[in-house]
């Protein structure tokens, strides 16, 4: 059995004290080293403790997990693993998946916890990644960059590189000018999520709209989409109008 650590920084004490006691049920050897209700406690945790992973609210005094991961850029710490808590909703929290980040719904629910608890994201995540999912959070948008894993190491990639995503023995496969990475989620999550820039052609795929080069049709209501690198991507019957449309013919 593992001894977990962990740190809470949460103004909100009832919402402190049921979070320790729900890691406590399901990790039994876990320690919680400390906590905090604001900022600078919650950077004073930081400085003095070292943890597996810290649950982090997003809004607290003064200025909130942004200001306190800004300063904590700042003064050169170390970052555990991470796991958002927040009352923001779910469509907005997508952001801090492609920060190799974990979050967590208010009122914390105990199979969502035991989720991350049993999939602790690696450590040393980017700060510059968490600050940019913070913002994304706010304004319910999916920040320009995102991670993959990569033989144990985080790889940071933009949606700028991309040029199409499929899939492939339930695999997941997003196509980049630095090659092909599987990335852990489905097309289904994401074809709302990354309209308009990205338009579903097909049950397993996704196209940039500005890495299209052509539209090849077939008599039988099918067709393929021909990109600037040469790859050549499946348009399905019922995909055809939707994919002409958004293409402007």
């Amino acid at each position: 059995m593992r001894s977990l650590r962990f740190a809470i920084i949460e103004d909100e004490p009832p919402a402190r004290i049921r979070l320790k006691r729900l890691v406590a049920e399901m990790e039994p050897e876990s320690v919680c080293v400390a906590e905090a209700g604001d900022g600078q406690a919650g950077l004073a945790l930081l400085r003095e403790h070292s943890m597996d992973v810290l649950f982090l609210d997003i809004e607290f005094p003064p200025t909130g997990a942004f200001g306190l991961l800004r300063e904590a850029r700042e003064a050169g710490l170390r970052l555990p693993s991470i796991a958002f808590v927040t009352a923001f909703d779910q469509h907005a929290l997508e952001a801090f998946r492609w920060a190799a980040c974990d979050y967590l719904l208010k009122p914390v629910e105990r199979e969502r916890l035991r989720e991350t608890l049993d999939r602790l994201v690696p450590p040393q995540p980017d700060f510059g990644l968490l600050l940019q999912a913070l913002e994304a959070a706010q304004r319910k948008r999916i920040p320009e960059r995102f991670s993959v894993s990569v033989k144990g190491r985080l790889r940071i990639l933009s949606w700028a590189q991309v040029s199409h995503l499929s899939t492939e023995n339930r695999l997941l496969f997003v196509h980049t000018t630095e090659g092909n990475f599987v990335l852990d989620r489905t097309l289904d999550e994401l074809e709302s999520l990354l309209a308009p820039r990205f338009m579903r052609t097909h049950r397993g795929a996704m196209v940039a709209l500005d890495a299209v080069k052509e539209l090849v049709s077939d008599s039988g209501g099918t067709g393929e989409l021909r990109l600037k690198d040469e790859a050549r991507v499946p348009v399905s019957r019922d995909r055809m109008a939707e994919v002409r449309r958004c293409l402007g013919g």
